[in-house]
This record gives structure tokens, C-alpha cells and sequence, in this order.
């Protein structure tokens, strides 16, 4: 392969600038157990962490005797590879000048689709016969502050953490808690993101991310779902770089430590500049105590 560079593109600049949007595209993936490196791995290679069962308070009046500590190895394959690639004739790269236009018209919706598969791949494990806490049903229009209280006592009941819970939802169902008095009347008291911004806030103990595309798994229409991140496991790693002059290659990370891989190179076969992005994961059930599902209906 020829060692042509890309007229007027930088493709670390590209990597640096969408990180603002790459933070607000996949802040969901917050409200999970996330094993993220920069180290290089081959796909199908696997990844193994722990997740710790849910304990009971005892009795300590009568001496400090030792509880069992249980924690289950959950390994999680490598086995997805997924990304986006653009090509751009000669033609249109004489016409365009440079590649300035990449970064603001053409990366954010290849990142918005890397999401959404991410986002796929683990809404696809949630389903009532894997986690069997009894599901809220509530259409959008009346889900309100007092749904999410119930689905924190559902979490309560199980004994999942209280710490770091998380309510991914639709976007109606956001709009809904928008609009519940008495998430309005709270801004008063300073949370008032939701209000001026309708930014994601903390109700009852959750964070609430929105996410527009949730599966529908089944006959369980879901709305959302409610849980601590030890109910769902994601594991990513940077891909193996290539050695090859002709190559441009920036690995980057998103705000919240996902390794995501740039690349840049000319095709002299098919007369085309070609810029791709790639994220190398995979995704695991942990605690299936610890997320309720809320479907529609």
C-alpha cells in the first residue's frame, strides 16, 4: 500500500473533537459493570471478572464470626467487532478541499450507530427469564417519581446495592418524569438540570439515561430498565494496530474509558479515501437480581 496521507486531514484532531459528543452518546454504558483497557487483544480472546453475590446483615452481639463471601467468575468474549467505515472518491476529495467537514458532518452518526450496536448487544441479554424480578408495567404517559420509588424498593428487596443505580429509559418515559410535579417542584432545591436543560437527574436513588432504542425482547415490550451495574458486564479493548506505513491509526478512549480505534488510509484500488472507526467488546449477564425490567404493556 502507497504511504498517501489524507490532503488536510488530522485524524487525532478528528478523535480529539467528537469526544464532547462521544461523552453524551454513550453515557448509558455508565449505568454498567465495564472492563475497559487500552491493552491490545485479538478478537475472541476473553476477559474474566467477578461479580459479588448479595449479602444479609447478621448479628455481630455474640463475636465477629466470618460470613462466606461468594463471588461468581463471569468471563466475557471478546467476540465482537463492530465499527464504520467511510469512502470518499478522489472526485469528492478535490471537490472538498480537505477533510475539515469529517469530524462535524460524518462522525457523529457512525459513532451514534456504534452505540446503538453496543447498546443492542446488551439490551438483547435482558429478557423476564433471565432476570426475574417482576417487571413495572406502566405506559409512558403516567410512568412518574413514584414508579421509579417502587423500582428502587424491587431492587431493595433482592438486596442489590443502593449505590451507583441506574434507570435507562426511553425517551417518553424521560419526558414523563420531566413533567411529574413533584420532579419539577424539586428543581427548587437544586437539582434543577432537568428543568433548564432536561438533562439526565437523580430520582430515588437512579441515575436516568436516556436511550431512545431499546429492544423489545419477546412479548416483554420494554420500556427501560432499573439496575445496578453488577447486572450487566461489558469488557472492550483496543484492536491490534497494524503495521503498515500507508495506515493512520489514533487509539482514543471516550469519557468514560471505552477504547475506541481511528483509522485513515487510500485504497488505490478502489480510488478511495477511506476513515473507519471500531470498538472490539463483548457483553455478559452478572447479577440477575439486581435489574428490573419496566415494559409498556
Amino acid at each position: 500500500m502507497p504511504t498517501n496521507t489524507l490532503n488536510g486531514i488530522n485524524l487525532a484532531q478528528i478523535a480529539e473533537s467528537t469526544l464532547d459528543y462521544m461523552s453524551y452518546e454513550f453515557a448509558p454504558l455508565n449505568a454498567i459493570t465495564r472492563d475497559f483497557s487500552e491493552d491490545v487483544a485479538q478478537q475472541g480472546e476473553s476477559v474474566t471478572t467477578r461479580v459479588p453475590a448479595s449479602v444479609s446483615a447478621v448479628d455481630l452481639s455474640s463475636g465477629y464470626t466470618a460470613q462466606n463471601s461468594v463471588t461468581t467468575a463471569k468471563a466475557i468474549n471478546l467476540d465482537s467487532f463492530f465499527g464504520y467505515v467511510y469512502g470518499f472518491s478522489d472526485a469528492e476529495v478535490s471537490k472538498a478541499g480537505n477533510f475539515d467537514w469529517l469530524k462535524n458532518i460524518f462522525m457523529a452518526p457512525a459513532l451514534e450507530a456504534v452505540q446503538n450496536k453496543l447498546m443492542d448487544s446488551l439490551g438483547a441479554l435482558i429478557t423476564t427469564s433471565t432476570f426475574t424480578n417482576t417487571p413495572t408495567t406502566q405506559a409512558a404517559s403516567g410512568f412518574d417519581a413514584d414508579h421509579v420509588a417502587d423500582l428502587a424498593a424491587s431492587l431493595s428487596n433482592q438486596k442489590a446495592p443502593r449505590s451507583e443505580r441506574a434507570l435507562v429509559l426511553g425517551s417518553s418515559y424521560v419526558s414523563a418524569l420531566h413533567k411529574d410535579t413533584a420532579i419539577v417542584d424539586a428543581s427548587q432545591y437544586g437539582d434543577d438540570r432537568g428543568i433548564k436543560n432536561h438533562a439526565a437527574m437523580r430520582v430515588h436513588g437512579f441515575d436516568i439515561y436516556e436511550y431512545n432504542d431499546i429492544l423489545a425482547n419477546g412479548t416483554s415490550y420494554v420500556g427501560g430498565y432499573a439496575l445496578h451495574p453488577s447486572a450487566l458486564i461489558m469488557a472492550a479493548r483496543q484492536p491490534a494496530t497494524p503495521s503498515d506505513p500507508g495506515l493512520d491509526v489514533v487509539n482514543t478512549l471516550t469519557p468514560n474509558g471505552m477504547p475506541i480505534q481511528f483509522r485513515s488510509w487510500y485504497d488505490p484500488d478502489g480510488g478511495l479515501y477511506k476513515v473507519s472507526l471500531g470498538v472490539l467488546y463483548g457483553v455478559a449477564v452478572g447479577n440477575t437480581n439486581a435489574l428490573t425490567i419496566v415494559k409498556t404493556q
